[in-house]
């Protein structure tokens, strides 16, 4: 029996065989954290390092406060942080946003 399905592409690269997050590999030099992140993801990480809250990055960005939380998991997935304080000092360190 073949079953066919639709899947998004980062969902896809997650579950890749030479995606960093499931071969457990950390990032490195080569790997620039602003690569593993969509456009849009930098916008809401940037917004969320000015002390927005959900709804106001929505707003500001015209979408759903509820895409915005997904995006924010998203983020914290891809960098393996803990939570947004976490997520922005992680930013922060390692250059992908500015100060």
């Amino acid at each position: 029996m073949y079953i066919e399905f639709f899947c998004f592409p980062d969902v896809a690269e997650a579950f890749s065989d030479t995606s960093p997050l499931r071969t457990g590999q950390a990032m490195d030099e080569r790997d620039a954290p602003n690569e593993w992140l969509t456009a849009r993801e930098l916008q809401v990480l940037q917004s969320v390092a000015l002390g927005l809250s959900a709804k106001e990055i929505a707003k500001k960005l015209l979408i759903a406060p509820r895409t915005v939380e997904r995006h924010i998991d998203h983020i914290r997935l891809k960098t393996r942080t803990r939570n947004r304080s976490h997520m922005v000092a992680f930013a922060l360190t390692n250059g992908v946003i500015g100060t």
